[in-house]
C-alpha cells in the first residue's frame, strides 16, 4: 500500500513563546496554529518552513531537560529548503550565528546548522548532487 506522508516533529520547550519566536522571527517559519493553557500562557504553537512543521510543545508537568540550554539534545531536525545559500544568508542577517558552516555533504546535500535556545540543532539542506561515497564506504 502506498501513501504519501509527512513527519512532524514534536519537542518540549519550557516557553513556547520564546522558542515560538526564534522559529518565526528569527528563523522564517511560519505560525500555524497555537493554544492557550488556563494559565493564558501557550500549551503547544506549530510552526512550518517549506511544509516543515514542528510543534512546540510545554510539559504537563516539571520535565528534566526543556528549559533553554547552550547543550546539545539528541534530536536534530533535518529541514529542507528550496535555496540553502539564500536561508544561510537570511538567517545571518537576522543575527543567527551557524554552529556548523554551509559544507557539501557526501550525500549530495548543501548543509548547515543552527542551535535552537533550547539546545536542539537545526540541519538546513538543499540536495545539490548525487551521493558520493567516502572511498572503502559501503552502502547496506
Amino acid at each position: 500500500m502506498k501513501q504519501n506522508a509527512q513527519l512532524m516533529a514534536m519537542i518540549y520547550v519550557d516557553s513556547i513563546e520564546q522558542a515560538r519566536s526564534f522559529y518565526v522571527e528569527k528563523l522564517g517559519f511560519a505560525h500555524m496554529m497555537g493554544m492557550l493553557g488556563k494559565d493564558g500562557l501557550l500549551d503547544f504553537c506549530t510552526v512550518s518552513l517549506a511544509g516543515a512543521r514542528v510543534m512546540l510543545m510545554r510539559p504537563a508537568e516539571a520535565m528534566h531537560g526543556t528549559a533553554a540550554t547552550s547543550e546539545k539534545r539528541p534530536v536534530e531536525l533535518y529541514v529542507e529548503v528550496e535555496n540553502v545559500d539564500g536561508h544561510h544568508a537570511a538567517l545571518q542577517k537576522q543575527g543567527i550565528k551557524p554552529t556548523a558552516p554551509l559544507t557539501d555533504q557526501w550525500w549530495g546535500d548543501r548543509t548547515f546548522t543552527v542551535m535552537d535556545p533550547f539546545g536542539y540543532q537545526i540541519w538546513f539542506y538543499q540536495t545539490v548532487s548525487e551521493p558520493k561515497l567516502p572511498q572503502g564506504a559501503k552502502v547496506v
